[in-house]
């Protein structure tokens, strides 16, 4: 065989190699997929039109089968959960969670039924994270839809009320203060609607969390919190709640990347012409 010969194979040899953790996180994913539609299915939640009226049958499908009662959990861990957080495949078969966990579960459900759906996570006014639920638009109106983990009363303001972002009044960042100005006019020439004082007196601040920022600084050592206002492309809140399919790709990079730095710092002919 020749040198060259043997370089291709070595280094196709090494590729497939490096592929083996994405190719498992796939075939995680391709399982999922299955245990999901099969929950769907059971539900009876497929091909349902793209109303807050199915919003609210996914939400209170997953209430009602999910175990909220932390000290009864036999799997779930609340202190030692993964970086990415449970899948949907792992939750779908234990069934057990507080609000983060169901709002993974709702927003997939939503986002397979062709919603656009994200997670997002209500702080009061001590920047304490009370509650995490799903904001869903459509047609450019947007309700929030609740998670698991929640008082009655506050299930039902949600679910008979459209809240959204609009309900909170936080002046967005903008290089001009004239902007800023208009925004702050703009928003106090609202008056809460009466319905929901209760909702604006628990609740001070939101902030959309598919892609999470704080977090990830948090792991660098960066103290620092940084709140999402504006509300992120469907298709990152899609991965946001598929960490199967966010370790495939980035074992998939991280595949070629190896790969390339073999090949580009003849890394791997140095380890041939010495074996």
């Amino acid at each position: 065989m020749s040198k060259q010969r043997r370089y291709f194979f070595a280094l196709s040899f090494a590729w497939m190699i490096t592929l083996i953790p994405s190719i498992y996180y796939t075939g995680m994913q391709i399982r999922e997929n299955n245990i999901v539609k099969l929950y769907m299915q059971f539900n009876s939640l497929e091909g349902l039109p793209l109303t807050k009226e199915t919003a609210i049958l996914v939400s209170d499908t997953v209430r009602r089968d999910f175990n909220i009662d932390e000290k009864t959990f036999a799997k779930m861990e609340m202190t030692r959960r993964p970086f990415l957080r449970e899948s949907v495949s792992e939750l779908l078969t234990y069934k057990e969670g507080l609000c983060g966990e169901g709002t993974r579960v709702i927003t997939d459900i939503l986002n397979r039924l062709g919603f656009d759906s994200t997670r997002v996570t209500l702080y009061n006014r001590q920047l304490r994270s009370v509650h995490t639920l799903v904001s869903v638009e459509i047609q450019n109106r947007e309700f929030l839809v609740d998670s698991i983990n929640s008082p009655d009363n506050f299930n039902a303001l949600v679910r008979n009320y459209d809240v959204s972002r609009d309900d909170f009044k936080v002046v967005q960042y903008s290089d001009s203060v004239e902007v800023r100005r208009k925004m702050a006019k703009a928003l106090s020439d609202k008056t809460v609607r009466t319905e929901l004082i209760p909702f604006s007196s628990r609740f001070w601040l939101y902030s959309y969390e598919a892609t999470p920022y704080s977090k990830l600084l948090s792991r660098l050592g960066i103290g620092i919190r940084i709140f999402n206002l504006e509300r992120p492309h469907r298709l990152i809140s899609l991965l946001a709640e598929r960490p199967n399919t966010v370790l495939a790709i980035f074992f998939f990079i991280a595949s070629i990347t190896c790969v390339y730095l073999l090949h580009h710092f003849n890394i791997l002919r140095r380890i041939l012409n010495r074996s």
